[in-house]
């Protein structure tokens, strides 16, 4: 009885957790097509907090409350089921859920100081609950002065998600570097981008072969 009572405790914490938290496939969808206001400021606790407030998800909500509390390092939630890792020296937060093997979600976000005083901020969200295989990042300006996130959907141009490639982005915990990962019928690619003051900007392509690595042309 006590073990099913646990069984039974475990799945109804998973259902609140994920009660109101909003699809990935939606935010998907819409981010491109609107602008936030009321920012308050341009940490990333807030820009996140502002997200979290238009599309709410279970992953920002326990990102802003590790942040928000001032822990610095590994935070868990829900009886160590989500593992958050802040680390505010860095601008870069990331929260990840480990209660079972057919759920997995999560985010990863991070944000850049501009040559212009703004900030870019992106967000990296993944799971394979419902839509198996979804990944996309929300890129933002945020102006000081408006206390605005303006979408920047076009800013790492030339690599989106097609019917036989998949991208996984691999937004910089420290330093500006960009790294995408590519998998698709050409085989396996990572592809580097520099911080050019504004924006991640192309460097270079690496082809990934049987632990090898080997450079190829930018339009092959």
């Amino acid at each position: 009885m006590t073990f099913i009572a646990l069984i039974t405790n475990t799945i109804m914490m998973g259902q609140n957790m994920f009660s109101g938290t909003t699809d990935l496939e939606v935010i998907a969808n819409e981010w491109e097509n609107l602008t936030l206001s009321n920012v308050k400021d341009g940490s990333l606790v807030s820009m996140l907090d502002c997200f979290n407030k238009k599309w709410p998800t279970w992953m920002l909500k326990s990102a802003v409350k590790t942040m928000k509390k001032g822990v610095v390092g590994r935070d868990t939630h829900n009886n160590g089921q989500i593992v958050v890792h802040n680390k505010p020296k860095d601008g870069f937060v990331s929260v990840d859920w480990y209660g079972n093997a057919e759920r997995h979600e999560f985010m990863r976000a991070c944000y850049w100081k501009r040559s212009n005083g703004h900030r870019l901020l992106g967000i990296y969200f993944g799971g394979t609950d419902n839509y198996p295989n979804i990944h996309f990042v929300c890129f933002y300006d945020y102006d000081m002065k408006r206390h605005t996130l303006t979408p920047e959907p076009q800013i790492i141009d030339g690599f989106r998600t097609t019917e036989d490639r998949k991208f996984y982005y691999d937004l910089p915990e420290e330093g500006k570097n960009l790294q995408i990962s590519e998998f698709g019928s050409r085989g396996h690619f990572l592809h580097h981008f520099k911080w050019d003051g504004m924006k991640p900007v192309f460097s270079e392509s690496m082809k990934i072969e049987d632990n090898d690595e080997e450079h190829c042309d930018e339009d092959e």
